[in-house]
């Protein structure tokens, strides 16, 4: 038997044991049911909370978009000013190989006989003629075939000659891409004025007097508004009769005008090369080219334009007309 006071101890430290065990289990209980409702409370999201945070979503995206977009075409202006730096330093170099002439926009025949470059092209355009610096600008059949022109590929493989900013099936296209040359000025090889003689080729550097202030390259648009046919020629503000021009470069099959001037690309300029080999953007108002009221360049056919100026084109420096054109102006 044990004493009553034992008894008691021995009581008092069971009933202490019960109620610190009943104690934990109500915790335990609790927390498993805390635990129930926060799980159940985080796997239910009410429509507020979903629409609230597509709002949060879409605000970001409407900042962060605009911004992207911004880079993306800086990125691609860049890009372009590269290319025509790259062009004109070649232009440069091609003077010295030539012994200071100048590259036709496009040599048909020499003497009657067609013209084959060293790659086997025929009939090769102003962009062949940078080659020896930049490389082929379409890779040539693999067997060797030549010569060979349009009929086998138009599509450039070399991206020194075609802008980012110019997309859809025109932008690697050799004919109807991104860049022109000055031809009136610098290498007009048609022979529209005295069949067989060139109409302005070829060009000796010595002629050309502002060479900083005479555009050599540009992003042309060719015969439509929204970038046409033949943007391989680039044509002044003004047609240059007194270098033996009778037309612009387009013809009435390459799109509604028939004018093949400058394209502000780039956040509303154009990246021109400029004959000493420097590039640069420019607006397509200080490149001397009229505009209608829907901006849109106007071509000065006749001569009567006194908006139309050809003074970063002819070399020098200052805006020259024909006297029959100067003669039309005042009668106008």
């Amino acid at each position: 038997m044990y004493p009553v006071s034992q008894l008691r101890v021995v009581g008092l430290a069971a009933t202490t044991q019960f109620r610190q065990t009943e104690n934990t289990d109500k915790s335990r209980t609790r927390l498993v049911v805390v635990q129930k409702r926060l799980g159940s409370h985080r796997g239910a999201v009410s429509l507020i909370e979903l629409l609230l945070v597509m709002s949060i979503i879409a605000v970001l995206l409407g900042i962060m978009l605009p911004a992207l977009s911004a880079a993306r075409k800086s990125a691609q202006g860049t890009t372009c000013l590269s290319n025509m730096r790259r062009m004109g330093i070649a232009s440069v170099m091609y003077l010295e190989k030539s012994g200071g002439w100048y590259p036709p926009m496009r040599l048909s025949k020499v003497n009657g006989v067609t013209y084959v470059n060293e790659y086997g092209a025929a009939e090769p355009r102003w962009q062949w003629f940078l080659a020896f610096e930049l490389g082929p600008v379409i890779t040539p059949p693999s067997d060797g075939t030549s010569p060979w022109g349009d009929s086998y590929s138009r599509t450039m493989n070399n991206g020194y000659f075609s802008c980012p900013s110019l997309t859809g099936p025109d932008a690697r296209d050799i004919r109807n891409g991104s860049y022109g040359y000055n031809y009136q000025y610098l290498g007009n090889a048609r022979t529209d004025t005295n069949p067989p003689a060139f109409d302005n080729f070829a060009v000796s550097e010595n002629t050309i007097r502002a060479t900083s202030q005479t555009i050599a390259l540009d992003d042309r648009r060719g015969a439509h508004p929204e970038h046409g046919k033949r943007s391989y020629t680039l044509d002044p503000p003004r047609l240059a009769r007194e270098k033996n021009a009778v037309k612009f470069g387009p013809g009435s099959s390459d799109g509604p005008i028939r004018h093949s001037p400058a394209e502000a690309r780039h956040r509303g300029k154009a990246v021109v090369s400029f004959v000493d080999g420097h590039a640069a953007p420019s607006p397509l108002e200080e490149l001397g080219y009229p505009l209608d009221d829907n901006g849109v360049v106007r071509p000065d056919v006749d001569g009567t334009d006194p908006n139309a100026s050809n003074h970063l084109w002819n070399g020098l420096g200052t805006d020259v007309r024909n006297p029959a054109d100067r003669a039309r102006a005042r009668a106008g």
